[in-house]
């Protein structure tokens, strides 16, 4: 396994300050037989140079594709990974870091499970994460590690809560599969929001999937990045909810009731678009939708409070 080459595909758009973290992030790795494939949605002159500037200081075989036309973030994704070489895909955007080890940990993992390129598997990281840039501990996510959680769909694990928090928790910077699955299966092409998401839960359904998880945090999933540059920022609310329900046959029903709660509701809440008046009517709506099971538990009152807090501060 350690003979095989990574990819490391890194999707961008003129934004080489946090590219230029990401790649340097890669080049320090302690795992050497890898190519980076930066894959430009658009055309950026900046990037351009950037990605010459470090091609011109490295030995790392280093692509830049630039796509002329914007193409969006999953078919940024798709091109560079169909323009690999390697065996592996590593995932990384633009705006996050990997720690030293990461590729290293992630085939020593594989190794130990005996899972080779022929098999469908993802292998994910913990990862650390900040409000803050000055705070002084990271929080570790997931807050349950995938073994330890008994799931085995990952929709269950993504979406299900226990007491006062969400179980799971897997973010594309952290993900190392095989290139031919990443090719079987690519990233669905267009959607504004939940790319990730929607490709996890692909790979759940279309290949006979092996999920492990390196529990040890390898990556820093930033918070200095503009908020209205991170797509998972943007309140798209309604996009959201009719992405749930076309993909609610994979949900559990605590599942669904948690996603509705998480990423509806708190979102509409928060919509400074609506009057308070209109949201108010849009979350009794969604509300009349929760069973009595999931309304009980602490983690809607929480989302409750989330939700008020949103309203009077709207």
């Amino acid at each position: 396994m350690n003979e095989n080459q990574i990819s490391v595909v890194i999707p961008t758009f003129n934004r080489p300050s946090f590219l230029k973290r990401a790649m340097e992030s890669v080049l320090k790795q302690t795992y050497q037989n890898v190519e980076i494939i930066v894959v430009v949605d658009g055309v950026s002159k900046a990037t351009e140079q950037l990605v010459d500037e470090i091609k011109a200081k490295s030995t790392t075989k280093i692509t830049l594709i630039q796509t002329e036309e914007k193409v969006g973030g999953s078919e940024a994704r798709n091109i560079g990974i169909r323009a690999a070489t390697g065996e592996l895909i590593a995932l990384l955007d633009d705006d996050d870091e990997w720690f030293e080890n990461k590729l290293t940990s992630q085939i020593d993992l594989l190794k130990q499970k005996n899972l080779t390129t022929d098999t469908a598997f993802l292998c994910f990281t913990t990862l650390l994460r900040y409000k803050e840039k000055d705070q002084e501990t990271y929080t570790p996510l997931p807050n349950v590690n995938y073994e330890e959680s008994g799931k085995s769909k990952i929709a269950d694990y993504l979406f299900e809560t226990e007491g006062l928090r969400n179980i799971g928790f897997i973010q594309t910077s952290t993900v190392l599969v095989p290139k031919w699955m990443a090719i079987e299966t690519p990233f669905t092409v267009g959607l504004p929001k939940h790319q990730d998401w929607d490709w996890l839960l692909k790979l759940d359904k279309e290949q006979n999937l092996t999920i492990i998880q390196d529990t040890e945090p390898q990556i820093i999933y930033h918070s200095d990045v503009p908020k209205d540059t991170r797509i998972g920022y943007i309140n798209r609310w309604r996009f959201t909810e009719q992405w749930g329900v076309d993909h609610k046959a994979v949900f559990s029903s605590q599942g669904y009731d948690s996603f509705i709660l998480n990423y509806v509701m708190l979102s509409i809440a928060e919509d400074s678009q609506l009057t308070k008046k209109e949201r108010i009517k849009e979350l009794k709506v969604r509300w009349k939708t929760l069973s009595f099971n999931t309304k009980i538990r602490p983690y809607s009152w929480k989302m409750i409070i989330y939700m008020m807090n949103a309203l009077k501060n709207g």
